[in-house]
This record gives C-alpha cells, structure tokens and sequence, in this order.
C-alpha cells in the first residue's frame, strides 16, 4: 500500500473521531435555542447587544466537547463594575446551574440541556487596538474567522484532535499547547490539515507567521500575528517544548501515517519499573496542599516553586537534573531529581587572590572567628567550611520553611502551613491515581515525551 493512500485512508478514519455526529449537533442546536429565547427575553429593552463566538459558533468543535460561548457586549458607557454585576446576573439568569469563573474578570459557566455554556460580559468597542479587557477582542476574533473557515470546518478538527491526542492543545498555563484560535488561524493560513503538518515539520523557534500578510519571516521568537492585532502574539502561551513536540509529531506522522495520532495514547508502564528506577536514583518529591485558586494562576506557582527549589539546589551543590510540577486537583506536587543526595562534610570556600592585601587580611580575620585553618592554592586563599546542610531533602526543608513566601502569594500560604518531603519508592505511595504514576514515569525518562506515538 502506498503512503499516500495509508494517509488518505487514516484521515478518513480521523474524521469519524474528530467530527461530532448527528446527536450531539442537535444537541447543541437545542441548547443555542433556549439561550437564544432566554437571552431575547432578558435583555429586551436593554442596550445589551449578544454574540454567538468560539469554536461552537463557527462549527469547528471537537467531538465530545461541545461547549457554546455566549458573550454580552455592553456599551462602553457601562462602568467595569456595572458591566460585571448585570454580566453575571444576566449569566444566572441564562444558565439552569452556575459557577463563577474568572478571565479578565467574572463570568458566568453553567450548563443548559446538558451543555457547557459560558456567558461571558465585555465591553462593545470599534476598535480591537483600543480594547479596556483581553475578552473584548474575542467578538473581533470570530468575525474575522467565521467565513474564512467555512468549507475547512473539518480540517480544523483533525488540527485540534491532532493536537489533543498528543497532550499539546490548549492554551491554559498547565498546558502551554495551541489554542483553538491558533488552530484555527493556522488551517485558514496554510490551507488545510495536511498542509499544516507538511509546513508544521519544518517550523523553527524563530518563525514569524504573518496571517493577513500571507508570509513567514525569521524575528526573536516564535510568533504568529493576530489579524485583529498585529501587536499580539496568539502563540504566547505555546513553550517552545511543545513546538518542538508538534514539529516533531508532524514528521513522525508523514513518514508513518497512523489513527493513533488522533487517539489518546497508550501509556504501559509497570509499578515494578517505576520502583527499579526510584530505587536506583536520588529523586525526591515536595508536597503541599492546593489552594483555591484558578487553575492558570496555580500552574504559574507552581512553576516559580519548581524553579526556586531546583535554584536552590543548584546553588548549594546537589547538581539537580530535572524538576516537574502538577497537581491532582487536592495537591501540588514538586518532583526533583539530583546527581547527588548527599555532600561532603566540608566544602572548600574561595577567598581573595594573595595580591589582594585588604580582601586577604579581612578573609582571614574571618576563618580565625569561625576556627577554621586557610590555604593557598594556585596563588589563592582558600578555607574548608563545614557544611550545615548535607543532604538534599534537608536543603528543601529548610527553604521551604525560611523561604515559602518565594513559591507565590498562594502557594506559599499553603507551605507556610503544611509541606512534606518524601522520597523514593516512598513517593508512589502519594499516587491516588494513574495520572500521578503517568507523571512520575515521564519524569524520570520511561515514557518518552518528544511528541510522537510509541510502542511502549
């Protein structure tokens, strides 16, 4: 069989994953007609205008995840406060049941008939460039797709499910992947699915793709212009990790077309080698517990924690190899693993070159109060210090108990009242679930993470 015809023959298949059937169509439909009733009901009178945005409206949501995005657009004459206030009772008011959410500020998530709804409240301005919140450009985002996507609807969707059977879509911090908008721009930009992984496998770090231009340039980063603002960036929440993972996904599936580029992927590991691995290395795991903030803003502490203890480390000696955070939803977790768990007794402290009279006499001043017996070495002053700290999980404790406000506002609140160490095979006995045992696994190495399919 041909490579070709393999490829036809699995994007055919990727369609009836990808693509939402008849159910689920009308399930939506249904949905969007009571909102709509509602909506007409509620804001008869009013100067409130309402809009239909997002990957419902424009019919390139993925199967299985159909969620309709309403947005209330309110004169500008409206206060921030009045503008929040009415949003979220006009939200209550659409919605069967709620919950508060926050973006750029409140709004309303709920469900009608069975459907994610979100009624989100922003500002109905004429300009994308003078915007008062990130929300007001949204509007402008889906007038200028909705007729340029049509006819490539489904294209988009294999993108998106492309992208979401490789762990890499969605723009939210935990994920650091492309945005159903930046999907979507890409497919408009390059023409189809396949285009965009045959042009995806040669992208760089320093690509600039200039949509309304047409055209790809090198700059500083990677970068992808929005048509509504060419000052924004739509690829600023992509990691460069998870570029490099998409390009990577794109050449291993034009050399071998497969459905498992569009299926959620295999991950076989067995306990007894993630215990064989534990036992032979030095790795060790910070717990604390969640506090009660929005995902993005715990994903961004988190990653200030897993950088500031792995600095840590560093800088007293323990050669860290690596570090990982995530959370279960109960708990944040940091994994950390080091080349060495335990130091020497002493460490050897640099002092002044012997030229250096004042620096020299003031460094041995110094070692005469602290009893410790200087040397030269190659022209230069040196002392054995004894070391207060000699193991790794005791360097942790002691910076996370001195230091906690250094892991964020709210992170940090939750360390200032609890935190533990474990290490080891011991840390599998945190694990609640298999998504734990998942990350644990791809942290040291045993489930490769470079963007493709594997038989494991």
């Amino acid at each position: 069989m041909k490579v070709s015809d393999t490829l036809d023959e699995t994007l055919k298949k990727a369609l009836e994953i990808v693509v939402p059937d008849e159910e689920e169509v009308k399930k939506g439909k249904n949905a969007e007609r009571i909102i709509r009733e509602r909506l007409d009901k509620i804001l008869k009178g009013r100067d409130i205008e309402y809009e239909f945005v997002g990957s419902y409206a424009r019919n390139t949501w993925l199967k299985g995840n159909l969620e309709i995005d309403v947005f209330l657009l309110f004169p500008e004459s409206y206060s921030m406060d009045e503008l929040e206030k009415i949003g979220i009772e006009v939200g209550k008011a659409v919605v069967d049941d709620y919950e508060l959410r926050y973006a750029a500020h409140p709004y309303v998530h709920g469900f009608v008939e069975g459907v994610e709804v979100d009624v989100v409240p922003c500002y109905k301005v004429k300009d994308p460039s003078k915007i008062k919140s990130a929300v007001d450009r949204t509007p402008f985002h889906h007038r200028w797709l909705k007729d340029r996507v049509k006819g490539k609807e489904n294209e988009i969707r294999l993108l998106k499910g492309f992208l979401k059977a490789g762990g890499i879509y969605g723009a939210e911090y935990k994920v650091k992947g492309f945005s159903g908008y930046l999907c979507e721009l890409l497919v408009v930009f390059f023409g189809s699915f396949l285009e965009t992984v045959e042009r995806g496998k040669k992208l760089s770090r320093r690509d600039v793709i200039d949509i309304k231009s047409g055209k790809i340039r090198k700059g500083e980063k990677f970068f992808v212009v929005d048509p509504v603002d060419e000052k924004r960036n739509v690829a600023a929440n992509l990691s460069v990790d998870n570029l490099a993972r998409f390009v990577q996904r794109c050449r291993q599936f034009l050399k071998n077309p497969s459905l498992s580029y569009f299926l959620p992927p295999r991950l076989e590991i067995e306990m007894d080698e993630i215990e064989r691995e534990l036992d032979r290395r030095y790795v060790l795991c910070f717990t604390t517990y969640k506090p009660e903030i929005v995902e993005d803003n715990l994903y961004t502490q988190l990653e200030r924690a897993g950088r500031k203890i792995f600095e840590h480390l560093e800088r007293l000696g323990f050669k860290p190899l690596r570090e990982h955070h995530f959370s279960d939803g109960k708990k944040c977790y940091v994994l950390v693993e080091t080349e060495v768990c335990e130091l020497s007794v002493v460490e050897k402290r640099l002092g002044p070159l012997f030229e250096d009279e004042k620096n020299v006499e003031k460094f041995l001043r110094k070692c005469k109060e602290r009893g410790e017996k200087p040397f030269i070495e190659n022209g230069r002053f040196y002392t054995y210090s004894e070391r207060k700290l000699r193991k790794a999980a005791s360097a942790v404790i002691e910076f996370a108990s001195k230091e906690w406000k250094a892991f964020g506002k709210n992170l940090g609140e939750c360390v200032k009242e609890e935190f533990s160490i474990c290490e080891g095979r011991e840390i599998l006995k945190l694990a609640e679930n298999r998504e734990f045992e998942v990350n644990v696994a791809k942290f040291l190495g045993l489930i490769p993470d470079t963007g493709g399919v594997y038989d494991n």
